[in-house]
């Protein structure tokens, strides 16, 4: 009884397969264009900018003590803007090997600001870095904590900003050691 039910399925499913209708072939669309950052040669697309929608981007760099004028970067940063209003939107960026972070074709509305320094111990100056700020968004440090080799710190901002279409926020960032 067992072998008739398999040969029964595997009848079933033989003539149900030679009934499909045929299979077409096409072409995938092209892929966005990318370029390659020189950091790690992770692809980043190209974005043509629309003049509907804003724009928000910055660096954050290491503030030296001694030298104010030297700003080495500090790449991998991870930032996320959450808007609060309409639609729920969420868009992160990272920031590349010269700190240089860009969220690009943002829709209009108000925003809330999110960094995540995830940084290796050894790239660290200092064990506690201060974070300074082109903007005050009355900034609060969520969390800190160390994982194996890495340190964690997660920054919010206190309040939000407000993107209006073709606009440009500059939000710069820099870690000081006190």
């Amino acid at each position: 009884m067992t072998n008739f039910r398999f040969t029964l399925c595997l009848v079933l499913i033989l003539f149900l397969t030679a009934c499909a209708a045929p299979v077409t072939q096409t072409t995938p669309p092209e892929p966005p264009s990318a370029t390659a950052t020189t950091d790690n040669s992770t692809p980043t697309l190209t974005v043509t900018p629309d003049a509907a929608l804003g724009r928000v981007e910055g660096r954050i760099t290491w503030l030296s003590s001694a030298d104010s004028a030297t700003t080495p970067p500090v790449p991998d940063v991870t930032f996320q803007l959450d808007r609060h209003t309409g639609d729920y939107l969420k868009y992160k960026a990272r920031s590349d090997a010269d700190g240089y972070y860009a969220f690009a074709n943002i829709e209009p509305g108000s925003y809330g600001f999110g960094i995540y320094l995830n940084l290796q111990i050894k790239e660290r100056n200092c064990d506690a870095p201060e974070i300074g700020y082109s903007t005050d968004l009355k900034w609060v440090h969520y969390s800190t904590w160390n994982k194996v080799d890495v340190w964690y710190d997660v920054i919010f901002s206190g309040e939000d900003f407000t993107i209006e279409p073709g606009q440009t926020v500059v939000l710069d960032f820099h870690l000081k050691c006190s």
